[in-house]
């Protein structure tokens, strides 16, 4: 990591450790109503499969203090500002060793700095813009249940931007891109990890009088991926039709379907072509139990390395339920993911890859200051494919959260 990106988070974690003193939050009832929100966390995993292997397993503890700072500006509704700043040191019982080809210290310095922006440009026309810069050495769990970054050091930082339009009263229009970076500290992670995927969409969208909406969509997305030993990549075109309908003001259901083509960057693999949907339905906030359930199959970047893109079928679901409204919440979450990938050449032959996982979590709101919480996630893949082991690890993780 940078000299100068270090001594910046060093000063910024003690800076804002200190001022949690001094300073309070604003939000839900909290003292200070100025613009600064500040908040820290204190808490640890247990990992008993450090590295997602199936033979020699190696379990770790890490434990970390995170302070955080949240600049929030409003004028009005027409424009929201959010700036935080989250500073990390974290501790790992079970450091990586060079000649694991994975070097970590004992201790760390990571963080994310975040920015979330929404502009009404005009009463019709509405800017969203929106980027996190995180340096952390932590696998992701992502789109359906996927492992998609190495356990080492590394930056990872999204973007997104999109503009929305009111045409008129019944007809909206808009689009929307993103942007993913990925670099890892270790030169030969790096030769074959790094990535960079861009994705974009456009709409058209027509409102009808039954709390219904019927939006056109066409997309496109690009991803980039290091190799030292091949031409790695894919572009997948689609295009479909999306149904929006608000059952109630929070209960809300999503259906997508339409078709996707998928080219390789080695122009010498055959092109793809898939349906594709999606479909989610999600309870917000008004009720003590809240739920969202949905699925997805189509076209996505890979999840198992060297391979260039995969045909994923994914669920996920969770609820969070109030036992005690306003203290304590208890939360279940799973997900289901199953990707199949097409031979890519004599040495990638190609495969499924499975993925489960399920948790549990709880949240417990002792005062308007301090919250405590704890969970415990078992993950499982089953992967028939050469480059991945089928393997199983257990994580708890256990936290304290002040916001004064």
């Amino acid at each position: 990591m940078k000299s100068w990106l270090k001594a910046l988070l060093t000063v910024s974690a003690i800076s804002l450790a200190s001022s949690l003193t001094a300073f309070g939050q604003g939000d839900e009832g909290y003292a200070n109503e100025g613009p600064w929100l500040l908040s820290m966390r204190l808490g640890g995993q247990f990992m008993d499969n450090r590295d997602g292997v199936e033979n020699n397993k190696e379990s770790n503890l890490d434990l970390f203090i995170e302070p955080r700072a949240d600049f929030r500006f409003r004028d009005g509704e027409r424009t929201l500002l959010d700036l935080a700043v989250l500073p990390m040191v974290k501790w790992h019982s079970n450091p990586r060793t060079l000649e694991e080809g994975s070097a970590q210290n004992d201790t760390e310095l990571f963080g994310t700095v975040a920015l979330e922006l929404m502009h009404q440009l005009s009463p019709r026309v509405t800017l969203t813009v929106g980027d996190a810069f995180t340096y952390n050495d932590d696998p992701e769990m992502n789109n359906g249940g996927a492992n998609v970054r190495s356990s080492n050091n590394h930056i990872w930082n999204t973007s997104h931007a999109g503009v929305d339009v009111s045409v008129t009263e019944t007809m909206a229009t808009g689009v929307t891109g993103n942007y993913a970076l990925k670099r890892y500290d270790d030169s030969e992670v790096a030769a074959n990890e790094d990535e960079d995927i861009v994705d974009g969409q456009a709409y058209l969208k027509f409102k009808t009088s039954i709390n219904l909406d019927i939006s056109g969509l066409v997309g496109y997305s690009d991803f980039k991926n290091k190799s030292t030993e091949r031409q790695r990549g894919s572009q997948v075109m689609s295009a479909g039709i999306g149904i929006e309908k608000r059952f109630s003001p929070d209960l809300i259901g999503k259906v997508a379907g339409g078709y996707q083509h998928g080219e390789y960057e080695n122009s010498e693999m055959s092109s793809l072509d898939t349906p594709n949907g999606s479909a989610e339905l999600v309870m917000r906030a008004a009720s003590i139990t809240r739920f969202r359930v949905g699925g997805s199959y189509g076209l996505y970047a890979p999840y198992v390395r060297p391979y260039s893109i995969q045909t994923l079928t994914a669920f996920k679901a969770g609820v969070d339920h109030d036992v005690l409204p306003g203290r304590l919440t208890l939360s279940l979450n799973g997900q289901y993911g199953t990707g199949d990938y097409k031979e890519e050449g004599a040495d990638l032959p190609g495969g499924t890859d499975n993925m489960v996982s399920v948790g549990v979590g709880v949240n417990y709101r002792v005062n308007r200051t301090w919250s405590v919480g704890g969970g415990y996630t078992y993950e499982n893949w089953d992967s028939n494919m050469q480059e991945r082991e089928s393997f199983s690890r257990n994580m708890v993780d256990l936290g304290v959260k002040a916001q004064m």
